[in-house]
């Protein structure tokens, strides 16, 4: 199964306008916006069988949520349900993404 089957393109931005937006927001130093975009990259580069590229935005994430506050709920609650054609887990930290993740980390 292709990428572009299991997300379909009205989902689904093309990854380079994905991991442009996600420069603009590290840029912009919104942590956890560009830490959710992380997150998407690596699951899309993992579909179309690029870990190496996956591995690198995995530890990315994994290091932006680990500067982040994780001591209540509400700071582990993505700001977005879709990000870059993939659906954000209800909550997401550092755990998560080692959980979810960690096979590329």
């Amino acid at each position: 199964m292709t990428a572009a089957e299991v997300f379909p393109d009205e989902l689904h931005p093309p990854l380079d306008d994905v991991i442009a937006e996600f420069d603009r927001v590290t840029s912009a130093g919104r942590q956890r916006e560009a830490a959710e975009l992380a997150y998407a990259i690596a699951v899309r580069l993992q579909a179309e069988g690029r870990v190496r590229d996956a591995s690198k935005y995995g530890r990315t994430c994994l290091a932006l949520y680990e500067e982040l506050p994780t001591d209540t709920t509400e700071q582990c609650i993505p700001t977005r349900m879709r990000v870059a054609g993939i659906s954000l887990p209800d909550l997401l930290h550092e755990d998560v993404v080692r959980s979810r993740l960690g096979h590329l980390l």
